[in-house]
């Protein structure tokens, strides 16, 4: 069966000499695995396609009955400013593909999902400064896609935070992206830490990021 839709790309690994593995959120199918052949070596394909975060819109071949899909055709649906040249922008980028990766599964398929993440994609790609809280700000809103809303600082700690803490929380709850919200590395790393438990417990599965390490280091 041939689909059209779009995708949102989560990560690729190496295959062979001259091929990748790419997992790709898809409109349409959710999260799916897809071999591109001969892409490492070919001239008339980009690879620069499947980095994180990308937003194509594909042509798949999708079979029911096969763990691993071909894709037909692929190009940019979305254009990034800044997504993939602002080293920073990219670290982000690497964190959120990598947590997205953990907690999207193949049998659901979410219309509303798809476009909250691609909307808030666009808005991070278009926010010129103060885009230090967007990894923080956006898993504190997806949750309410997966029935788990977040809308009091305290749902994300049972022992209590301290007042610094549940402030920064309630402002990133509440505050578009846009909004500048003071905050530094050890508030946002605590943070990190408490949204990662959150859904660890409520999704009942373990989130462990190698990204999580160069995160911390690019922002120290």
């Amino acid at each position: 069966m041939i689909i059209k839709t779009k995708g949102i790309v989560l990560s690729y690994i190496k295959y062979g000499e001259t091929s990748i593995i790419c997992k790709i959120f898809t409109e349409t199918s959710s999260i799916q695995t897809f071999i591109i052949n001969g892409i490492r070596k070919s001239k008339s394909k980009n690879i620069a396609l499947y980095q994180p975060l990308t937003i194509l819109d594909l042509v798949i071949y999708h079979k029911e009955s096969s763990g691993i899909q071909r894709i037909k055709e692929a190009k940019l649906d979305v254009i990034y400013k800044s997504l993939h040249l602002d080293i920073k922008k990219i670290s982000i980028c690497y964190y959120i593909s990598e947590f997205l990766s953990k907690i999207l599964k193949s049998s659901e398929i979410n219309e509303y999902q798809f476009n909250f993440i691609q909307d808030s994609l666009i808005v991070f790609d278009n926010i010129e400064r103060n885009y230090f809280n967007f990894h923080i700000q956006f898993f504190l809103k997806l949750t309410k896609y997966y029935g788990i809303d977040i809308d009091n600082p305290n749902q994300l700690c049972t022992t209590g935070l301290s007042s610094k803490l549940f402030y920064y929380i309630d402002k990133c709850i509440i505050s578009n992206y846009e909004v500048k919200i003071y905050s530094n590395n050890i508030l946002r790393n605590k943070v990190l830490n408490l949204i990662t438990e959150y859904y660890s417990k409520h999704m009942d599965i373990s989130i462990k990021l190698k990204s999580t390490t160069v995160l911390k280091e690019i922002f120290n």
